[in-house]
C-alpha cells in the first residue's frame, strides 16, 4: 500500500466527501517518505487530505468529522446477523484545487473545484510542497495597473502556525490584511491584543518610516509599550487625550455642523438653522441676510421628506408632517421670498393646522393630494430660487478652521446669525437655551480636550495633523497610539468618530491617482464602545463615531484607509462595519448570539471550523477570509513587544507577604482627587 494514502472515496455530496479510512490504519499519525518534516497528523479533526483529480491537480480538503459505523452482513447457512469489523468514515470538505505552474515545479491555489473526486479516488496526505502552497504562499492580492509583470507586489505576513497540520507556517496576503477591514475578536483573555500588535509589528519589519501608517484608537491605554511610546510624563491626567505620550487636543472647529447639532442637542426646528449659520461665520464665512443658500437647500430636503411621509403608511403621518413642517419654517426665517412662494407657504399651512384640528392621523383625505401638488410646486419655487441667486460667499462651516472659543458665547454674534430683528422676543427665547447649552459644555471639564487647543499652540489644521505626526518627519513615528483612556465613557464617541471622519475626508481631497500613497490604517480598539448598532434611547454621541466609521468600512478602501476592528462582543459592533470585513481572526467566544452572528456572515466550507471555536485555548484563533487559501486554526505567534493587556495572578498576588498591592495613593494622585483633611476647626462644627 502507498504509505501516503489512508482510505478511499465511498460517497460524494456536493463539495461534502466521505472516506472510508483503511482497515490497518490505527494510529492518527502517520510518516511517509516523501514527507521531509517525517511523520504527521493524517486522520485528526482539521487535518487536510488531497485527492487526485487528473494532470497532476489535486482536490483538497479539510476533516470535520470521524465516524466509527457497525456493519452487518447475514451469514449464508442461517437467518442471522454476524458482527463484521467496524467501517471507520472520515468526513472532508472540499476547500479548493491545487494546480501546478506551467514550467515550474510549484503549485498554485485555485478556490475553484471544476472535477470532484469519483468514488474509490484514494485520499491522501497532504505533503509539504502542497501545504507551503495552500498555507506558506500567500494569496497576492491588489496588483497596480503601472506595476510591471513578474516583479513583486505583495508578499505573504506571517500570522502563526497551524494547528494541524503542526509545524506549518501561515501566512495572510499583506496588502489585503491592511487595505480592507480586518476583523480581530474574541473574548477577554483571549489574545486579541497581542494579534494586534504582532500583526503591527511584522508590517513594521523592513519598512520603518518616519511618517504614521497606523493610527490606534487604545480605549485602554494598554499599547504604548508594545510600540515603544513612551507614557505622558506626569501620569495619565483625567479628561486628558495623548498621542504618543503627549498631550492632544481635539478642537471643537474640527467638527462639521453635523456634529455640532448633536453635541449641543439643538432643536431642529429653531436652534439649527442658527447654529449652521454661526459655525460659518465663526470659521470666516461672511454672512449676508435674505441670501443664505445653505438654509434654502436644507428646507428643501424637508419638502423632500414630507412628500416622503405622504407616500407612507405611517399611522402617525399628520403629526410628523407637522414637525417636519415646523422645521422647513425654521429654515426659512430671515430669508426674503417672492409673493408666489408666500402663497404656496400659507396654502400649505393652512391645510396642515387644519388636518391638525380635525385630529387626522393617518391621511389627510381629499386634501392630500391637493398638499402634495403644493409641495411640489413649492420645492420647485425653491430650487429655482437658490439657481438664480449668485453664490453665498461664506466658508463651508463643514470645513476645519479655527475659530476662538469666545466666539461660541458671543449672544450678538448667535442672533445675527439667526436673522432675529430686534423686537422678535420669542425666539431669542429659544437661542437662549442653545446660549445656555454652549456655556455647560465650555464649563464641563470633561469636554477638555475640545478646549485646550490654544494651550497647545493648535491655530490651524495643519498644526493638528502635525501631532499625529501627518505631514513632518520624525524618528519613530510609524504607529500613532492616541490613548483614550482618561477619556468619559460619554465623551469617547465624539473624540473617536472626529478622528476617523477627518482621517478619510483628509484623503479624499487629495488628487486621485493620489489618494493610495502611503495608505493609512485605523486600529478600532474595544470597538463596541463606540461603533454600535443603532438601540433606543442611546447617548446622541454614537451616532457620531457609527457613521464615521461604517462610511470608512465602505468607502475607505478607494481613498487608501482601512480598518482593524477589535472587540470581544461582535454582536454589539454594527452590522455595516462588520459586513464590509473581508477578513476574521477569531479568538475564542463563548456567547451563543456572537457565534452565530458569524454563522451567517462567514463561508459554508468554514461553518464547521466555528463549532471550535468555543474549546480555543488562549492565543489560538480561526482565520478566514480573502488573505488566506483556505481558513485554518492557527496559534498566532506572540508580538516580540506585548501590550499591557495580561490577566491577574491572585494565587500569588493574594498572599500574605506579596509585594504586589494595589497602591491607593497612586491611584488618587493619577485620578486628581485630593484628600480634604479635617481641620481642627471643622472638628468644633
Amino acid at each position: 500500500m502507498n504509505d501516503k494514502i489512508v482510505g478511499h472515496v465511498v460517497g460524494v455530496h456536493g463539495f461534502c466527501v466521505k472516506v472510508e479510512l483503511a482497515s490497518e490504519i490505527k494510529s492518527p499519525v502517520r510518516a511517509h517518505l516523501s514527507n521531509l518534516q517525517g511523520a504527521s497528523l493524517a486522520i485528526s479533526i482539521n487535518a487536510y487530505l488531497s485527492f487526485s483529480i487528473g494532470a497532476g491537480q489535486y482536490a483538497i480538503g479539510i476533516v470535520t468529522d470521524l465516524d466509527a459505523r457497525d456493519s452487518f452482513e447475514p451469514s449464508n447457512e442461517e437467518l442471522s446477523l454476524e458482527l463484521t469489523k467496524p467501517r471507520r468514515v472520515a468526513t472532508i470538505q472540499l476547500l479548493g484545487t491545487l494546480k501546478p505552474v506551467f514550467r515550474s515545479e510549484s503549485y498554485r491555489f485555485d478556490p475553484g473545484i471544476s472535477i470532484l473526486p469519483t468514488l474509490d479516488t484514494p485520499a491522501e496526505i497532504v505533503e509539504k510542497y502542497l501545504l507551503d502552497a495552500l498555507f506558506d504562499d500567500a494569496p497576492k492580492r491588489n496588483k497596480p495597473e503601472d506595476h510591471p509583470d513578474g516583479e513583486p507586489f505583495d508578499s505573504g505576513l506571517r500570522i502563526g502556525i497551524a494547528i494541524a497540520p503542526g509545524n506549518q507556517i501561515v501566512k495572510g496576503s499583506f496588502n489585503d490584511l491592511f487595505s480592507r477591514p480586518l476583523a480581530i475578536v474574541g473574548n477577554t483573555g483571549s489574545g486579541k491584543s497581542n494579534t494586534v500588535s504582532h500583526l503591527i509589528q511584522q508590517s513594521q519589519k523592513d519598512r520603518i518610516t518616519n511618517r504614521p501608517k497606523v493610527f490606534i484608537l487604545d480605549i485602554n491605554g494598554e499599547y504604548a509599550s508594545a510600540f515603544g511610546k513612551p507614557e505622558p510624563g506626569d501620569g495619565r491626567k483625567p479628561n486628558y487625550l495623548y498621542v504618543n505620550g503627549k498631550e492632544l487636543g481635539l478642537p471643537v472647529w474640527l467638527m462639521n455642523t453635523h456634529e455640532a447639532c448633536i453635541w449641543l442637542s439643538v432643536a431642529e426646528q429653531t436652534q439649527q438653522p442658527a447654529l449652521i449659520n454661526l459655525w460659518s461665520v465663526a470659521k470666516g464665512g461672511k454672512f449676508d441676510k435674505g441670501n443664505i443658500k445653505n438654509n434654502v437647500q436644507e428646507a428643501i430636503l424637508r419638502i423632500n421628506h414630507i412628500l416622503g411621509v405622504i407616500d407612507s403608511n405611517s399611522f402617525n403621518k399628520a403629526l410628523d408632517i407637522k414637525q417636519i413642517w415646523s422645521a422647513f419654517n425654521g429654515y426659512l426665517k430671515g430669508i426674503g421670498l417672492n409673493d408666489a412662494i408666500k402663497k404656496l407657504i400659507a396654502t400649505i399651512n393652512n391645510t396642515i393646522v387644519a388636518a391638525d384640528e380635525k385630529k387626522c392621523s393617518k391621511s389627510y383625505g381629499a386634501d392630500e393630494p391637493e398638499l402634495k401638488t403644493n409641495l411640489q410646486q413649492l420645492r420647485d419655487g425653491l430650487s429655482n430660487l437658490t439657481t438664480a441667486e449668485p453664490e453665498i460667499t461664506q466658508q463651508s462651516a463643514n470645513k476645519p478652521i479655527y475659530f476662538s472659543l469666545d466666539y461660541l458665547q458671543n449672544s450678538t454674534e448667535l442672533y445675527k446669525a439667526a436673522s432675529i430683528e430686534e423686537g422678535d422676543q420669542s425666539f431669542r427665547q429659544f437661542l437662549r437655551g442653545l446660549l445656555l447649552r454652549i456655556g455647560n459644555r465650555l464649563q464641563d471639564q470633561r469636554w477638555y480636550c475640545f478646549f485646550n487647543y490654544d494651550n497647545l499652540g493648535i491655530k490651524s489644521f495643519r498644526d493638528w495633523l502635525e501631532k499625529l505626526g501627518i505631514g513632518s518627519e520624525t524618528e519613530g513615528n510609524d504607529v500613532c497610539v492616541i490613548d483614550c483612556s482618561m477619556i468619559d465613557y460619554e465623551i469617547l464617541p465624539y473624540v473617536c468618530g472626529i478622528i476617523g471622519r477627518l482621517l478619510l475626508e483628509l484623503r479624499e481631497h487629495a488628487p486621485s491617482m493620489k489618494r493610495f500613497h502611503e495608505p493609512w490604517v485605523a486600529v478600532l480598539e474595544e470597538a463596541h464602545n463606540y461603533v454600535c448598532p443603532v438601540r433606543q434611547n442611546e447617548s446622541r454621541g454614537l451616532s457620531v463615531s457609527r457613521e464615521a466609521f461604517e462610511r470608512i468600512a465602505k468607502e475607505g478602501r478607494k481613498f487608501g484607509l482601512s480598518l482593524i476592528v477589535a472587540s470581544q462582543r461582535p454582536g454589539d459592533i454594527s452590522p455595516t462595519v462588520l459586513s464590509q470585513c473581508a477578513n476574521f481572526i477569531m479568538h475564542r467566544l463563548q456567547n451563543p448570539d456572537d457565534i452565530e452572528h458569524f454563522r451567517r456572515i462567514v463561508p459554508s466550507q468554514s461553518r464547521r471550523l466555528l463549532d471550535q471555536i468555543t474549546i480555543l485555548s488562549a492565543g489560538e484563533a480561526i482565520v478566514l477570509g480573502s488573505s488566506f487559501h483556505v481558513p485554518a486554526r492557527v496559534q498566532v505567534d506572540r508580538p516580540e513587544k506585548a501590550p499591557h493587556s495580561q490577566s491577574s495572578a491572585p494565587h500569588l498576588s493574594w498572599k500574605p507577604d506579596s509585594q504586589t498591592r494595589f497602591d491607593l495613593d497612586e491611584a488618587l494622585s493619577y485620578w486628581k482627587i485630593e484628600e480634604v483633611k479635617e481641620t481642627e476647626s471643622s472638628k468644633e462644627v
